[in-house]
């Protein structure tokens, strides 16, 4: 626990820092990216595929939940449709509305290892266990059977057309192929130096070059117009198990398993005598993961890798730049939930719930402290973990919450919802199951909170959100019995997945953010619940939402680094700054924000490596941004003083840097709880590193 000043008066606030969450790696299978969407999909072990915003900073915007059975081995996209292939043998074409699949098909019956779709983007060759190939076409939105190519000896592992889409060439154990698309017979086979060397990764470029990674560290480059070889080079010991290039096709990135390094070659032309031949030689190399990496991307001149540690790397391809941007694998939506009055912390894992009372700090006095300093308290109390609940190995826990005064836990799976009563002495949990309302079904987003009915009165308050359906339900909760309240229809509206909900502290207002950057608002009033306005659409995605405490005052962080403060009732912007304001926002969105009550001026914004103390000024000289011009439209009625008034902005005072920072919380007015996960924590349950000798080192 820490004692950090994070306001203006100079007053302290204590925090704990909880790095007890042991989330465990999720590693990465494969990598695809949109160019029409500019999304990046990824799909890991777990079975799930996540879809990244690349727009500007990179966040984690919508997951298609899966089992690990279904784990995906090949993903690719066709402008904004996307497929996948997996182990079971079924190619999918996924609906990014419903996060469902659109079409399914089992291509040949077994496994599928491989898929690719040629640049015309009319169809997609898939390669099997058994060395069977297929053709799909893909044209007139559909997915239907095109041909069969002639089987082969052994599993398919990679497939890749050229750039007119009439060859395929295809690795397996000793060999590449190249087959013609249009009969299916094979029109040149490559054999590597040894028969048990597979080829894990293909590339082909526009000069119809042919580039294979292979099992024994080797980079072969075979001229594809007449099968022959160009170079080999030894990038790795073992196993490149991924090659990307980048669109001028001059730098080649290829990586693997021993070392996990990520190499990158440039095409250089080499004189010798009175001829001159292109190579490729060795450039530059990043040492950004500590275990093998399993898929590889470049996106402009950055590098997007990922591995058997689950974590998302972007790092520089330029000798001019270097720079790594980490990505844990977390869970999408919110992890943590707390209950200030019994000092408890609820935490949210794939398949279990961990419910912590957290840490007291001996009494005394404390040194004054000056601004940005901490001091590390001694614990009266240490943390100590009260409660473990856990599902079946084959549903998922997708969301969570804990009420504020301890005294109810509820959470939901794809399947099922269940709400227990806590029992504090002795601690254990009451589930309920009789008498339980028809509408409380599996949520999407779960909370609670409490309105006051009459004087000196409150009533505990369920609120759900269903994500398919984008119903908010409401429900009152008494010592064991929950009545249904009321409902309110999102869905004319929220028309895609929705990314963030916020309930303001008072329980009056309901903000929801969806992925296409709309953000509506919703006045509760029982079941004369309306929808009161949509804020101006921005370019950039919506990473965080907060409510002020005492105010209509709305504060939202987009992923450009944005950060703007609307007033619900007055409908304008009182609060803006520019692009990119924190340090390092290109690289970082922002996670989540923070507002006191006691200080308005103040707001605390983290992203996963930094927590930043703002406060709102009145600059001297300010002109009226696009937010602000759009915002008028929305009041016509609003006075000429009103739309003349100047805009504050926001500088900042504190920043503390963090360690994959996942959540911060409010547990009183001068209490934080911040969540995260050391790189070292999160690595400890996989195999050693691979270690290699440098030179010069003992």
């Amino acid at each position: 626990m820490k004692a950090d000043v994070p306001d203006k008066s100079g007053g302290t606030a204590q925090v704990h820092n909880v790095r007890f969450y042991t989330i465990k790696p999720r590693g990465i299978v494969c990598l695809a990216y949109s160019k029409v969407l500019k999304c990046l999909a990824l799909s890991r072990e777990d079975g799930s595929i996540e879809l990244w915003n690349m727009h500007f900073a990179p966040f984690l915007e919508r997951v298609i939940q899966l089992t690990p059975e279904s784990q995906v081995e090949s993903l690719a996209w066709a402008s904004k449709r996307l497929f996948s292939v997996d182990l079971t043998g079924k190619l999918i074409e996924w609906d990014l509305t419903t996060l469902q699949p659109r079409r399914e098909q089992s291509p040949t019956g077994n496994a599928l290892w491989c898929l690719d779709v040629n640049s015309a983007e009319t169809e997609l060759a898939v390669g099997s266990e058994e060395g069977h190939i297929n053709i799909m076409s893909i044209e007139q939105d559909e997915i239907n059977y095109k041909l069969l190519f002639s089987k082969q000896d052994g599993r398919v592992l990679c497939c890749k057309f050229d750039k007119p889409g009439k060859r395929l060439v295809t690795g397996t154990m000793g060999a590449v192929r190249i087959w013609s698309v249009a009969k299916g017979h094979t029109l040149h086979t490559m054999t590597l130096s040894d028969r048990n060397v597979i080829v894990y990764s293909l590339q082909v470029l526009s000069d119809n070059t042919i580039i294979a990674g292979d099992s024994a560290g080797y980079v072969t480059v075979w001229n594809g117009a007449n099968a022959t070889q160009l170079e080999s080079c030894k990038v790795l010991d073992r196993n490149v198990f991924a090659l990307a290039v980048n669109e001028e096709e001059d730098r080649l990135v290829c990586s693997g398993m021993k070392p996990p390094l990520i190499r990158v070659l440039s095409k250089t032309q080499i004189k010798r005598e009175d001829s001159v031949c292109e190579r490729w030689i060795k450039f530059l190399q990043r040492e950004v993961h500590s275990h093998y990496v399993k898929a590889l991307l470049v996106i402009g001149d950055r590098i997007v890798s990922g591995g058997q540690d689950g974590l998302l790397c972007i790092s520089s391809s330029t000798k001019t730049s270097a720079y790594v941007a980490k990505y844990a694998p977390y869970l999408q939506g919110k992890a943590a939930s707390l209950a200030p009055s019994g000092n408890l912390l609820l935490l949210r894992y794939p398949q279990s719930l961990d419910l912590w009372r957290l840490g007291v700090p001996r009494p005394g006095e404390r040194q004054q402290l000056g601004l940005g300093s901490t001091e590390q308290l001694q614990l009266d109390h240490t943390p100590e973990k009260l409660l473990q609940l856990n599902v079946a190995a084959h549903k998922f826990i997708q969301a969570a919450a804990i009420s504020p005064d301890g005294n109810w836990i509820c959470y939901s799976t794809a399947q099922e919802l269940r709400l227990s009563r806590v029992q504090h002495e002795p601690l254990g949990l009451q589930r309920l199951t009789t008498d339980l309302p028809a509408e409380l079904e599996p949520a999407s987003f779960i909370g609670f909170f409490k309105t006051q009915q009459q004087p000196q009165q409150q009533q505990q308050q369920l609120w759900l959100i269903h994500g398919s359906s984008r119903q908010l339900r409401c429900f009152s909760l008494d010592e064991q019995q929950v009545n249904f309240l009321y409902s309110q229809d999102l869905s004319p509206e929220i028309k895609t997945p929705i990314s963030l909900v916020e309930v303001s502290p008072c329980g009056k207002y309901l903000v929801v953010a969806a992925t296409n950057h709309l953000i509506a608002v919703w006045q509760l009033r029982g079941k004369k619940a309306k929808h009161l306005l949509n804020l101006p659409r921005y370019k950039a995605g919506t990473t965080a939402l907060a409510m002020h405490e005492n105010s209509s005052r709305l504060v939202v962080a987009y992923a450009d680094g944005r950060i703007v403060d609307y007033d619900l009732q007055e409908r304008r912007f009182v609060c803006e700054t520019a692009e990119h304001f924190v340090p390092n926002a290109h690289l970082h969105s922002i996670r989540g924000l923070m507002l006191d009550a006691q200080n308005p001026n103040i707001v605390m914004v983290y992203d996963e490596v930094h927590l930043y103390v703002l406060e709102s000024y009145q600059p001297e000289e300010h002109t009226l941004h696009a937010p602000q011009t759009k915002a008028k439209r929305l009041s016509k009625s609003a006075s000429d003083a009103r739309e003349t008034a100047k805009l504050k902005s926001y500088r900042l005072k504190v920043r503390f840097n963090r360690q994959h920072l996942l959540q911060v919380c409010r547990l009183g007015a001068k209490e934080l709880v911040t969540i995260g996960v050391q790189t070292k924590n999160l690595l400890a349950p996989l195999p050693p590193p691979y270690q290699r000798k440098k030179f010069g080192v003992a």
